[in-house]
């Protein structure tokens, strides 16, 4: 961001270095010395257009449990406070307002659209809890802002903070102090104390200069009704299909805004005593955090180890940088010639951050991570019983799961249906062509015989074509219907065929059981002792059975027939 020149620089006749290519996010510095960043917002920017193209998706990612952090970066006068919005002048209007209470602003705002549409929907309401802490590290010492017990002594001692990492690399603090707030006036009001308390004092480059680095933390802490993957899964918000209790989900974030101590020479600042102790501990900060930028930006040095430890300012951002956070660096430079160098240092250091690829993940409880892994697994698992049960996926007989024969024939099948349908569909539209010619090359036969019999003229060629393409068209549809009647009369008849045939069957069947039974009860009324009388018995069932067998082989040639 380029800030307007100041009227001392005005009055001192210093001329504008900087310029920005129009629709093009690249600024040019002298002559020759082109940046390209992911914005670049020239010295007639509001600050509604910077919050909107740089904080706004931030926001909105806390509600879905991503860290976030914002941070002004620049030399000493280059308007980053302003931007930060944490200087709270009284006369300060809304179009003025900075990053920080426009994002506070957007946050509560955020919550309450949420806890309505919750409401308006009929489910239960999303709870949230939001924790404020205001840090600012002076002369490599961390300072609670929210501490109103500390009196300017205190500055000298040294601090009870500790800073620590928990198990998944996450930075926290220990020994400062966590506000509960429940409004965006009360956020405002905790950051305006803090501000207040905060080192400030006057150089000859800035009249009240940051003596030192502020970072203001927001803690959302969220539970809500766990959001379906799919609309098509009606119970992924259930434990069990038959239950209705609902599945809830933690998500916590954090967003870090760091409003930076500006880089200054003592030479062009002309600070002695405790402002020079000052400015050497801020630029030792700043160094420390150009180092972690190159290690991480450089792709040469990303195997190398990078020094978080060397500074407390680099310790607090350690997941901030190259960590699990959407990070955005607003370098704040000067348009004056006379700050060219510390304006194409500033470029320099921000063109190397851009290199800084961050590895961002949602931050879930242990319980909401399992429960949504859980979710997944069953998912797939209902995908592969549905697969089982329509027969796509089989178990052979080495016991080894593959893929159906049936579903590749079918999908080669349903592949020559397409290429037939585009064969037809191509077809048809010839038949329509060669009907159009026909029907075009008979009206001029007929034209041409008028006109030898000197009766034609355009109205009777046009009629007599109309009267030729309706007689194409309907000799095609009789052609249709006679093959379509020609179909359902096989059909019709080998229908009759079968159903004469199967009674035919039938009848001889009956017959035959007939028989049989009349035999069975002759058998069972009289008794023959005779030797010749046994052997006709023998002698006609073993006809019956020739006779059975001949009908069966006789069936079987008839069904293979059909």
């Amino acid at each position: 961001r380029i800030r307007p020149q100041l009227a001392k620089e005005k009055i001192e006749g210093c001329h504008i270095c900087t310029y920005v290519m129009p629709g093009e996010p690249q600024v040019v510095l002298g002559k020759d010395k082109a940046f390209t960043y992911d914005f670049v917002f020239d010295m007639d920017t509001q600050q509604d257009a910077i919050y909107t193209h740089c904080t706004e998706r931030l926001i909105e990612g806390c509600f879905e449990g991503y860290n976030a952090t914002i941070f002004a970066y620049g030399q000493t006068g280059s308007g980053k406070t302003y931007t930060m919005g944490t200087g709270f002048d009284v006369n300060i209007g809304e179009d003025e307002l900075g990053i920080i209470p426009r994002a506070v602003n957007h946050l509560f705002r955020g919550i309450e659209e949420r806890r309505q549409a919750a409401t308006e929907q009929g489910r239960p309401v999303p709870e949230f809890k939001i924790n404020a802490q205001f840090l600012e590290l002076y002369n490599e010492e961390v300072l609670d802002l929210f501490d109103s017990t500390r009196d300017l002594e205190a500055r000298r001692q040294k601090s009870n903070i500790k800073i620590h990492e928990d198990a998944n690399g996450g930075i926290y603090t220990v020994g400062v102090t966590t506000r509960t707030v429940t409004s965006a006036a009360e956020m405002i009001q905790c950051l305006k104390l803090g501000a207040l308390s905060r080192t400030t004092a006057s150089t000859q480059m800035n009249v009240q200069s940051s003596r030192s680095h502020a970072i203001f933390t927001i803690h959302l802490c969220q539970v809500r009704v766990c959001s379906p993957d799919n609309n098509d899964n009606e119970t992924d918000n259930r434990l069990a299909n038959d239950s209705e209790i609902d599945e809830f989900e933690t998500l916590t974030a954090k967003f870090h805004f760091v409003d930076l101590a500006g880089s200054e020479r003592l030479k062009r600042t002309g600070a002695t005593g405790d402002r020079a102790k000052e400015g050497i501990s801020i630029n030792c900060g700043l160094l420390a955090l150009g180092n972690v930028i190159s290690a991480l930006g450089d792709r040469s040095k990303r195997s190398t180890h990078v020094p978080y430890r060397d500074s407390k300012l680099t310790r607090l951002l350690q997941d901030s940088l190259g960590g699990n956070s959407q990070t955005v660096m607003i370098a704040c430079i000067s348009p004056s010639d006379r700050d060219f160098m510390e304006t194409l240092n500033t470029l320099k250091y921000a063109n190397r951050a851009r290199n800084i690829k961050n590895k961002v993940m949602v931050n879930q409880d242990r319980a909401s991570q399992q429960i949504s892994a859980l979710r997944t697994e069953i998912a797939r698992l209902q995908m592969e019983l549905m697969e089982y049960k329509t027969g796509k996926r089989m178990v052979g007989e080495d016991g080894m799961e593959g893929i159906n024969d049936l579903v590749h024939e079918n999908s080669m099948l349903q592949t020559e249906n397409n290429h037939l349908r585009v064969r037809v569909k191509a077809m048809q539209e010839t038949i329509d062509a060669q009907r159009a010619r026909l029907t075009h090359i008979l009206s001029d036969q007929a034209n041409q015989v008028l006109a030898k019999a000197g009766e034609g003229n355009e109205e009777i060629g046009l009629m007599i074509e109309n009267y030729i393409k309706e007689i194409e068209e309907l000799r095609a549809k009789l052609l249709e219907s006679e093959a379509v009647n020609e179909n359902l009369r096989k059909n019709l008849s080998r229908v009759s065929t079968r159903s004469s045939i199967v009674h035919l069957l039938n009848r001889v069947l009956q017959e035959a059981s007939d028989h049989d039974e009349a035999e069975d009860a002759d058998g069972e009324e009289e008794e023959f002792d005779v030797a010749g009388e046994e052997t006709s018995d023998e002698s006609d069932s073993e006809e019956l059975d020739e006779k059975g067998e001949i009908i069966r082989l006789q069936n079987k040639s008839i069904v293979d027939q059909m």
